[in-house]
């Protein structure tokens, strides 16, 4: 059964000698979805030469309320990785920096998972719900298409719509997803497909493609290094979405790494509410993030290039709830 929210949107603008900006606000009707707060590594990356047993490196982490607004005025306390066997991590600095604003509109590409574990992992539909909050929140000057996946299609990849400014049969099409889940997990196959038609159709030169899927990829036509290669080429990045504990958080993170996108982990589904409420805003570089600068001593060797750091950032929010950022990065 298909339920009807009405989402109020409020337009915020600053304006300065020589541009001006605006955001746009969702009120989410966060008591009847249950939404939760979610956070996303936007950028990481080595920061001091290799062959030492201890480097620095810096993750920059997108944080939101419930509400998919910005938690400002986080402090160094509020961030923590846990320390292990091989590797010992301390915190640096925390600074705060803008996005990188994108005048022009965005041309988004939605990639959704359609397998058979969705039932279990969303089974109140909130991915459905969320998608239909990043529909609404398109600007003016914003398309967005929309594809779903599952190793019961044949060619393991479905287009639901073209690039468009009118999303009302998009929504319908969300509401017949919600009833039609099945098959395994083609994770890098579909990617590469969504890419290349992004590339290829989308109309604005801001193009991405957002990611969502709750497993990882067990159908073996491509390969990672195939998914990512092919993004970097098209220069289209990947805000990749995961829900779940059974995601591989290290893959979609290194998806959005080296494609120069985002990553967002979902452990429940309430976080899908405020993830898909700000895609909007990292998409059009509108927000700030938090440059969290921290150094990993390895134990027993030295760092070499090509190696990876790959663990979770624990966000603890000001009421006390923890929202994990996992990240990736290679070691340059």
């Amino acid at each position: 059964m298909s339920r009807f929210f009405t989402y109020s949107i409020l337009l915020v603008c600053v304006f300065g000698a020589a541009m001006s900006s605006c955001r746009r606000i969702i009120d989410l009707p966060v008591a009847s979805l249950n939404a939760k707060p979610s956070a996303a590594a936007t950028a990481s990356l080595s920061t001091s030469p290799t062959g030492l047993d201890k480097i620095t490196f810096s993750v920059d982490v997108f944080v939101v309320d419930k509400n998919g607004r910005l938690i400002t005025g986080l402090k160094p306390d509020n961030f923590k990785i846990i320390n292990n066997v091989v590797n010992t991590y301390e915190l640096i600095d925390v600074t705060t920096s803008n996005l990188i604003v994108k005048s022009a509109g965005y041309s988004a590409m939605l990639l959704l998972d359609q397998t058979g574990s969705i039932s279990t992992t969303d089974p109140n539909n909130l991915r459905i719900e969320a998608s239909k909050i990043f529909l609404s929140n398109l600007g003016p000057d914003d398309y967005t298409a929309m594809m779903s996946f599952t190793s019961s299609y044949t060619g393991f990849v479905k287009l639901h719509s073209d690039f468009s400014k009118q999303t009302d049969g998009m929504k319908k099409t969300l509401d017949t997803l919600a009833l039609n889940v099945s098959g395994g997990t083609p994770l890098y196959t579909s990617s590469i497909q969504s890419v290349t038609y992004t590339a290829q159709k989308g109309p604005t030169s801001n193009k991405a493609v957002i990611v969502f899927t709750d497993g990882e990829n067990n159908v073996t036509t491509n390969t990672l290094e195939d998914a990512t290669t092919r993004a970097i080429q098209q220069k289209i990045p990947l805000f990749t979405v995961g829900l779940s504990t059974d995601v591989n958080v290290n893959v979609l993170a290194q998806m959005a790494n080296e494609t120069s996108g985002a990553f967002f982990y979902a452990k429940d589904a309430g976080q899908l509410i405020s993830t898909f409420g700000t895609l909007g805003n990292l998409l059009h570089g509108q927000g700030q993030v938090y440059r969290t600068t921290w150094s990993v001593t390895k134990t027993g060797s030295k760092w070499a290039a090509g190696q990876v750091i790959a663990t979770t950032i624990y966000v603890t929010l000001f009421d006390g709830t923890v929202v994990e950022v996992p990240f990736w990065l290679k070691v340059k």
